[in-house]
Parts: structure tokens; sequence; C-alpha cells
């Protein structure tokens, strides 16, 4: 056949080597069959050598006859005296492995063959399991590898969080303990802001919690005195400071409360003031709103760094003195807030045309001196993102309107003129044209009463304005009541001070039930030239701000 199997192959190996082995020992018993065989030979010829030597020597028939009787024993055949020689061979048989039973012919050769064909296959059952065994020894050191990495990791994973641990109170401890030493002082969070006070000064570090509480950024009074050279008098509760500089400015705080007085005008701040370390801590919108010639420079805390903040006097040639090298020239420190002051009447000969005569359903004579002021410009001044309040502006005409919604429990106050004409405005608004749902909701308010969230901008500080609508107020620009103002309020000294076309003028939406006086000349030429209330001031330079201080 072409192709043997492995098992043929196998056979016919087997087969060579047995056979190849059998011929060995064929020959070997062969050689010894022979060699015994010779050494017989040899024996037979000695004895017969020996027997004949006798014979001669012992010429007697009876002493010859006997030693012929024991040469028997010698011509025994050879097999039997092999026998003899090998009785293992014959006595010491051995059991067939496979079969257990005696071998069929207990032969060398019959042994040989069968020993080796055990031989082979015990051979390749230990070659198996030696394999299988080294196999095993492999995985299970493998696995004991790795159970050892993994102890050792384990080990050092453990070791790793003690000696981390270790580490952190240590550290701890000995952060503590240097804070301690030192004396800085901890917060409730436990964090500190980054603080400068003038621009050569050295920044040092100050818990959170002395600079900002309730989200109110606070500053050191004490480091505002040094820095800008006020003096500092008054009380322990009472602490005035004055400025050296732009006429000697003043501000008076109350320690534990927000109560300021600049110029002698009582002002709100954000929030209360307080002590630490027998240092005033003032909020720092103070400074911001009422101060000028001072800079606050505060950077929020981020998760990269602290809070920071810098106080210093604002520099007017900044540029040259950082480029060029000259002296800082420093803007003069002062407060916006002024005592008030009386203006000089304005020049109300400056417009010599008159105005047309104004028709009344009612009789308005009680009300003349109202609704036609001498002073025909004394009532124009304006509050508005040019022109801000900065403090409640007092006066001692304040009366309460005639007719108040009856939603409101407190007083609503106007200027005594402004009241009046309002008044005259009303008896034909009520009673000839019938709207006796309408009401007024709102008149003069101070500066810590003020509803805006910027009171700055609130024009009810003036006393000339009213709020005049029934709710919905947002329904009021399309109802007959506002198309009666709108052409008839005129004649009563008042204006819309909040026109839908002005909107961009004003800065402020259009607000039709918002009613502002101004007298009848003034109203009467604002009305022919459709022109708004800061249109009309500019128009004619008639610019009249009375108490209110406009910002640089």
């Amino acid at each position: 056949m072409a192709n043997k199997t492995e098992k043929d192959m196998f056979d016919e190996f087997d087969f060579m080597y047995r056979h190849k082995n059998i011929v060995k020992e064929q020959e070997r018993i062969k050689a010894e069959e022979e060699a015994e065989k010779a050494a017989l030979e040899a024996k037979e010829k000695a004895e017969k050598a020996a027997l004949l030597l006798k014979e001669e020597q012992k010429p007697n028939k009876k002493d010859i006859k006997k030693p012929e009787k024991k040469k028997k024993p010698a011509k025994k055949p050879p097999e039997k005296v092999k026998k003899e020689e090998k009785p293992k061979e014959s006595t010491d048989k051995k059991v067939h492995p496979a079969y257990a039973k005696p071998y069929k012919n207990d032969r060398p050769s019959d042994r040989k063959r069968t020993d080796t064909k055990k031989r082979a296959e015990l051979e390749k059952k230990y070659k198996r399991e030696e394999k299988q065994n080294k196999k095993a020894k492999r995985k299970q050191e493998k696995a004991e590898r790795t159970a050892a990495i993994k102890a050792a990791l384990t080990r050092f994973s453990v070791y790793a969080l003690i000696s981390f641990g270790a580490a952190a109170v240590i550290f701890g401890i000995s952060f503590g303990v240097t804070r301690f030493l030192l004396g800085f002082r901890r917060g409730v969070d436990h964090k500190s802001i980054s603080y400068q006070v003038g621009l050569v000064s050295d920044t040092v570090r100050v818990p959170y919690n002395d600079l900002i509480r309730d989200g109110v950024l606070y500053v050191c009074g004490n480091d505002i005195v040094n820095l800008c050279g006020f003096t500092v008098t008054g009380s322990d509760n009472e602490i005035k400071y004055i400025s050296p500089d732009d006429g000697n400015d003043t501000v008076m705080f109350y320690k534990g409360t927000n109560i300021a007085v600049v110029n002698n005008n009582e002002i709100r701040l954000e929030a209360d003031t307080y002590e630490i370390d027998k240092k005033l801590y003032i909020p720092v919108s103070f400074f911001t709103s009422y101060s000028t010639g001072l800079v606050f420079d505060y950077t929020p805390e981020t998760e990269e760094n602290r809070a920071s903040l810098k106080v210093y006097k604002n520099i007017l040639n900044e540029y040259d003195h950082r480029v060029t090298g000259n002296s800082a020239v420093y803007e003069p420190v002062a407060f916006r807030i002024k005592e008030f002051k009386t203006l000089e009447r304005l020049d109300e000969n400056s417009l010599k045309d008159e105005i047309e005569d104004a028709t009344y359903k009612v009789d308005v004579t009680a009300y003349y001196d109202a609704i036609n002021p001498q002073q025909i410009f004394g009532y124009i001044s304006v509050i508005n993102k040019d022109h801000r309040a900065l403090s409640t502006i007092q006066y001692g005409d304040l009366t309460q309107v005639c007719i108040q919604s009856e939603s409101v429990e407190e007083p609503i106050m106007l200027r005594s003129i402004a009241a009046r004409a309002l008044e005259a405005m009303f008896s034909e608004v009520r009673g000839v044209e019938g709207y006796e749902r309408f009401n007024v909701y709102s008149g003069y308010h101070t500066y810590e009463d003020s509803a805006l969230t910027d009171p700055s901008l609130d024009e009810s500080l003036l006393g000339l304005s009213v709020e005049v609508y029934f709710n919905p107020k947002e329904d009021f620009g399309g109802t007959n009541t506002y198309k009666w103002f709108v052409n008839n309020a005129y004649k009563y000294g008042f204006i819309i001070r909040y026109p839908k076309d002005k909107t961009e003028v004003t800065g402020v939406g259009f607000r039709p039930w918002v009613l502002r006086y101004v007298g009848r000349y003034a109203a009467t030429k604002m009305r022919n030239e459709n022109l708004c209330l800061e249109e009309f001031i500019e128009k004619y330079n008639l610019e009249r701000v009375l108490e209110i201080k406009k910002t640089s």
C-alpha cells in the first residue's frame, strides 16, 4: 500500500525490532549450546582418559568393573546436564502480564518478545503521563506565580494606603500647628482671600468670612483711611471719616447698622457694617456707588485660584507714570452726594411765545395757580441714566392726594402744586367723563422705599409723578381713559412721561400709566412739538436737576 497507517508502521517496526532481537537471541543461545557441547566433549574425553589410566593401573577385573558402573552418570545426554545447570529457567516461571497466565512456552525468547511490546506500551504511557504531569506542573507554577503577584500587590496597596494616611495625618497636624503658630484665623469654610491695599503693598491672606458675608463684599475701613489719608473722629459706635480732598467731604458710619450719613445726607448701605479686632468693615458697594478716586479690583474664587481683592487710588496719568516714569497724579477721593444747594432761578423769559388758551368742562379757577405755576420751568427736573438720584430728596410741601386706590394702605403723597393740579384734572375725569373706577396707585417714594431694583433711576423721588391705572395695567394703553389723557392731560400741566414712540430717548419702555407734572406751559409745548421731557430740556437748553448731581 502506498500510504501506511501509523499502526501498520508501528507493527512493521515492532516486527523488525523483535525479529532482530530473536536472531540475536538465537545466535547467543546457539553459541552457548556449542560452548556447552564442547565443554561436555572435553569433559568426556578427560573422563575417558582417566578411566583408561585407572584400568591400566588395576589389573583385577572386579576393580575394573566398578568404575564402569560409575560412568553412567557421565553418559547423561547434554540436555539433562543443561537443565541441571540452569534450574531457574525451569522452576521460575513468569506470568503473562496481559492474560495473567504462565507463558505458553517458557522460553527466554518468548519472554523477551512479550516484555519488549509491553515495554513499548509502558513507555508511551509513561511519556503521556510525564507530559500531562509537566503540563499540570506548569499550570500549577503559573497559578502560584499569579497568586504571589496578587498577594504582593495587595500588600503594597495596604502599605501604600497606610503610608498615605499616616502622611496625611502628619501633614494635617503640621499644617494646623503652623497656622496656629503664625496666628492665622480660620473661617467657617476654611478659605482665604488674597488682599492688597495700595499698588506697592504686599499681598496678604485674610479669612474668607472677613471680607465676604452673605454674598456681600467688604473692605476694611482702617485700610481705606490709611490709603486715602482720611481723618477719623467719633465715638465707639459712630465713626466719622473726613476726606482731605475736594472740600473735606464727610461720611458717618454707625457700627452694626446699614445707616450712613454722607455730607449730611442719610443713605442706606447694602448690608450692615461690623467690627473685628477694633477694625470697621464696610460694604465695597458704598465706595463704588458714592465715592470717586478709589479702584476696587475683585476677582471671584475659582477651582484653580483663590479670590482676590485689590484696593488702590486711581492714577490719572497712568500711562505716563508707567511708561515714562513721571510722578503719579491721583484722582481726588471724594463723595458724590453733596449738601443741598438752592439753584438759581432759570430765565423764564427765554421763550417769548405764548401758548393757546385751554378750555375746561369744569370750573378750575381755584386750581389755576397750580395748573399755571409762576416758575414755568421750575418743575422740569429729570431722573434718568444720565441724571441719577443718589439719596432721598426731602421736601417740605408734600401733600396727600385726594383720590387714591382703596387697595393702597399707606397715604400717597405728592408735592403740593402737583397734588392740587391732579385734583383739578380728576374733577373733570370722574365728574364729566365718568371714569369712576379710575384711581391713583403710587406717588412719591423715598430712596429706601423705591420699588425699582436701582432706586437711582426712580423719578418718583421728585414727588411729581403718579401712576394712574386700573388692573391690569398692561392693558391701560388701549383704554379710552388713556386716550383722554393723551388729548387733555396737558391742560392740567401733566404729560405721559414714557411715550410709546420715545423709548430710545427716555431709555424706558412704554408706560402709559405714568403721568408727570411739569406745568401747563411746558406740557403744552411738548404736546405741540411732539417732544418728550428729555428732548424738551435739550432743545431749549433748560437742564435743571435740582438736588440731583449729574454723574460723570
